[in-house]
Parts: C-alpha cells; structure tokens; sequence
C-alpha cells in the first residue's frame, strides 16, 4: 500500500521537476488556477483530475472546473478514474483543451456526480466541460454524422444532447414527442456540437444518461387538434340525435292525429249519418197538416248536416292524405284547393315561384295547415268569388300567401280574430315565422305566413354574388346614361 502510493507520489514530483527543468513557471495547480493565469495561454501546464467523458476529445474535472483533454489514450481507462495529465494548454471562450497531452493513472475512483443546473445557466458558458444534469422538453431527434442527436427546449433556451453512435439509439427509452427528459452529460460550447450560436450542448455518455421524467402534456397542439375533432364529432352526433329525436316526436303527433281521425269517423261522424237518416225518416212521416214538426225536423236536419260537415272538415285537418314524410307540399295544397273547392262557382288560382325544394316536415306540415285553414274561412266567412294562392321558395325563406275578394272584415275587432286565425299564427310562431292579416270590409283578406330557413353556404355565396352582379350591372347602366345624356346635350348646344 505505502509503496503505491510512493509512486504516485513520484510521478507527480518528476512531472513537476519536468517543468521547472523547462524553465516554466507553472506548477501543478488546478484547472481555475490555470485559467487564471494571465501566461498560461500556449504554455506547458499539468493538473489532476477525474475522467468524466471518453471519446475524442475526452474531458476531465476536479473541484474546481473541467478540460477538454486531446489525443489521450483511453485504453484501460473507465469513467472515474483520476488522471494527471499534461500538455499544451489553450483556453479560449469555449473552456480549457489540453493539446499534445500525456496521461499518467493514479487510481480508480467512482463517477463523479453531475451538476444540477438550469438550461438558461448552462448557456452563460459557467459549466463548460463539466459534467451537468438538465431538465427539457423533447422536440425530435436526428442523426448527424452517424451520431444521434436529440433537440430540447427548457423554456425559451434550445440546447442539443449528442449521443455517442447511431446504434445507441435502440438503447434510449421510448421517447414521445413533448415529453419532460433529465439528460446528464458534459457541457459543451463548441459551435459544430451546439450546431448554432451561442448555445450549449451536452455529450451524453450513453443511453443510461436520459431518463423520461414525464410523457407529453394533454393541451400540446395534437392532443388539442384532436380533442377539438372529437367534440366536433360529439356535437355533430348530438345535432343529429336532437333532429331525429324531434322526428320521432312529430311522426308520433301525426300518428296520434290519424288515430283521433278514425276514431272521430268511426264514431262521431258515423253518428251523425244516423241522426241524418232518422231524422229523413221522421220528416217523412208526418203529415202535411202538422207543419210546425216539419219545420222543426228540418231546421233539425239542416243542423246536423252542418254538423256532420264540421265533424268531416276536422277529420280531414286531422289527418290529410296529402301529406307525409317527404310530400310534395304544392302538390298536396293543390289537392287541398280542389277539393275545399268542388262544385263551387269560384276562380280558384295557385301559382308557385322560385325553385321548388324539399322542406323539413315541420315546415310542410305548418304550412298546410296555414293554407287548409284560410281556404276554409274564406269559404265559410268571406263569401268570395275567386280565391288566389301563392307558395314562394326564397333563398332564406318559404312564403305563401291566400287572398280571397270577400266581404272582410275588421281585423282590429278582437272578437273577429277567431279560434283559427288563432291557431294558424300559433303554428307559424312555434317555427319561428312571420305570420300576418290584411282584411278590410268589403275588400277581401289576405294571409300571409313566411318561415325562415337555414340558409346554405353554397346559396348564400350565390345569393351574395348575384346581388354583387346586380349592384354593379345597376352602376354601369346608370353610367351609361348619363354618358348618352351628356352627349346629346353637346349635340343640342351645337
């Protein structure tokens, strides 16, 4: 034991004695005593140190700093191991190199423990080639020069981790992109290992030397792409569960309306057939003397033919077999018209402008009901002579419109407004629509109901084109005028 470290202890001395022979003024000191050294620029210098890096170059550090050590010999040399080298010295803003070194072994040792610092800190240049550990987030990795390379952010600073070879790389663990790292490695400020300016760089001296601290974050940029699509998608499905909910329900009033219908037929309508026929029967029987029961059967038999014609009226608006999923709505008010209009002496006209398309049932529902319900009053009330309709396709909007030239009546009275105008601007406003009377006595009525529509992107593009052309067709006639009427005054004045 004494004569090892005997021997150590002449190695140090010769090296030592070496120096002052050669007339040099440096003596073994440490690597910051060195750098202090106004002289030590190009001159011969010796310090010990512990290996912290193998490679070429290689790096060593002590107490108080770390050196790059070129052309050492790193056979039989492990991580730990304390070294006395010396060389020619060159230290530059990039840290302490050793040139044309020598080493000597003095012992083995373990791996010194690596300096825990900041990115910002590491950039400054006070940990170069020393050994460091620092925490970033993975960007991607790379391969350079048959070296993999790893890009990490720690806030604003960017900094790269080199691993020793290509083959490495099966080592590391698996690695998401956005994922937290700690890396421990040499710090270096040399530009083809930070790959920019003014930057750092940490040679990573095997896999072992990262450690996945934390997967990526839910909120990156992906996750959030995806999250976005998803609720997307949630309130897509949600939209078309609410419409096919709301089918649903409305198919289930229509069904509830036809049963009702042939309930009504099957019984109230029914009833009133017999009372008719019974009532013929009685009228038949008596005797011409007895004319105050003849009247009597026959106001009688009036009223229960008007009653029989109500009870069938309601049944039809109940359940029309005009229209269902999908109907064609002018084709079904059409077949509404002929028939509240058969065997009458009436100008009947349905006209139908723009581009005829296919409306949601709700809609076509209300709005034959709107135009059943008018064509009755009018019949029933106004006493007309001839009775004009009118279904409107707009680009935002479906419009129809029931005139009749009837005798009116005052809209303002409030009890005129009757249970089925009631009823025909209730269904109008339950959709949203506009819904309006104009009656003056002696002059007619007009009904009008207007639902708005969601308007498609490709028809509004359209629509607003088409207005745009217009607008600007109007400007250059316009131009055009005036240009004309210009030259026809000049023409006047000569």
């Amino acid at each position: 034991m004494f004569g090892w470290v005997g021997s150590q202890a002449a190695k140090i001395a010769l090296a030592v004695i070496a120096m002052a022979a050669a007339g040099d003024d440096l003596r073994y000191s440490s690597i910051s005593a060195i750098r202090s050294r106004p002289r030590a620029q190009g001159s011969e210098g010796i310090v010990q140190g512990a290996l912290t890096f193998v490679g070429n170059p290689s790096y060593i550090q002590d107490a108080t700093g770390g050196a790059e050590v070129e052309g050492l010999s790193t056979q039989g040399l492990k991580i730990g191991d304390e070294l006395l080298i010396s060389g020619l010295i060159e230290d530059s803003e990039t840290g302490l190199t050793f040139r044309h070194s020598k080493v000597d072994f003095l012992w083995h040792g373990s791996p010194v423990p690596p300096i825990s610092v900041t990115a910002e800190d590491a950039s400054l240049g006070k940990f170069a080639a020393l050994l460091v550990e620092v925490n970033g987030r993975f960007v991607r990795t790379q391969e350079r020069n048959g070296k993999i390379w790893l890009r990490l952010e720690s806030g604003h600073q960017v900094f790269m981790a080199r691993l020793g070879t290509a083959g490495g790389a099966s080592l590391l663990p698996s690695i998401e992109e956005g994922s937290t790292l700690r890396l421990r490695g040499v710090c270096s400020l040399k530009p083809q290992d930070t790959q920019y300016q003014g930057g750092f760089a940490l040679l990573l001296r095997s896999a072992e030397d990262v450690t996945v601290i934390s997967g990526p974050p839910w909120w990156s940029f992906k996750h959030l792409i995806e999250l976005g699509i998803f609720l997307g998608v949630l309130v897509i499905a949600g939209h078309l569960s609410l419409v096919q909910l709301l089918k649903a329900r409305f198919r289930a009033i229509m069904a509830e309306r036809a049963r009702l219908g042939h309930e009504l037929h099957d019984t109230l309508a029914q009833s009133f057939a017999g009372l008719s026929f019974q009532i013929q029967a009685a009228r038949k029987t008596v005797t011409p003397t007895n004319e105050l029961l003849a009247k009597h059967l026959d106001v009688a038999l009036d009223m229960v033919r008007h009653s029989h014609a109500e009870a069938h009226r309601s049944i039809m608006m109940l359940r029309p077999q005009q229209l269902a999923e999908g109907a064609d709505l002018p084709a079904a008010i059409h077949a509404a018209l002929d028939q509240s209009t058969v065997g009458c002496r009436l100008k009947t006209r349905f006209t139908i402008e723009g581009a005829v398309e296919r409306l949601p049932l709700m809609v076509t529902d209300t709005l034959y009901r709107v135009a059943q319900e008018a064509m009755a009053n009018a019949l029933r009330h106004g006493q007309p002579t001839s009775l004009q309709l009118k279904l409107e396709y707009r680009p935002d909007c479906v419009r129809l419109s029931v005139v009749d030239d009837g005798v009116g009546f005052e809209v303002k009275t409030s009890h005129n407004r009757g249970f089925g105008l009631a009823g025909m601007h209730e269904r109008v406003r339950a959709l949203r629509g506009d819904f309006s009377v104009r009656s003056e006595l002696g002059k007619g009525t007009c009904v009008v109901a207007e639902i708005h529509l969601r308007q498609k992107p490709g028809r509004y593009f359209v629509s607003a084109m088409n207005s745009r052309i217009t607008a600007y067709w109007g400007r250059l006639q316009n131009l055009f005028r005036l240009h004309k009427s210009d030259n026809r005054n000049r023409l006047t004045r000569v």
